[in-house]
């Protein structure tokens, strides 16, 4: 067996956990963001993960390709501004209203324990296959 695979496999997923932790890390930083008359406020942005094209070679089907497992883009989700009525701001329009990004706190913050869980069940499934490659070096070592 070819535990560099199963390595590639977590490693893949790793790499798309992170994203996702440091785009909702990004979306609640600029949560409370305002924009000038006129300008458009921050727009939040989403990860899209998709299965890559050689999951089946990560598994020992098909060719030998080192493809990523999971693909992953950064979209910006379209939403409409959130205005709050608040004349004395520097960004307020001529009717007083201040246009904010539109982030919701607690979906970023729930994106970010659920990327957390996701990045240590990656690391677990690399930790075993990591023993299990050790398992195999010491039993072909004994005599």
């Amino acid at each position: 067996m070819d535990y560099f695979n199963s390595f590639a496999i977590s490693a893949s997923g790793l790499m798309v956990e992170k994203l996702r932790m440091e785009t909702a890390a990004l979306n609640l930083a600029n949560a409370n963001s305002s924009a000038a008359p006129g300008a458009q406020p921050y727009s939040p942005l989403t990860v899209v993960s998709r299965p890559g094209d050689a999951f089946e070679a990560h598994l020992g089907v098909g060719s030998d390709n080192a493809a990523p497992v999971v693909t992953a883009t950064v979209e910006r989700q379209s939403v409409a501004p959130r205005l709050v009525h608040d004349p004395a701001h520097p960004n307020a329009d001529q009717n007083g209203f201040v246009t904010y990004a539109r982030v919701d706190s607690l979906t970023e913050m729930t994106s970010i324990m659920r990327a957390t869980r996701a990045y240590e069940a990656n690391i677990k499934a690399i930790n075993a296959a990591k023993a299990m490659a050790q398992q195999a070096l010491d039993i072909g070592s004994a005599k």
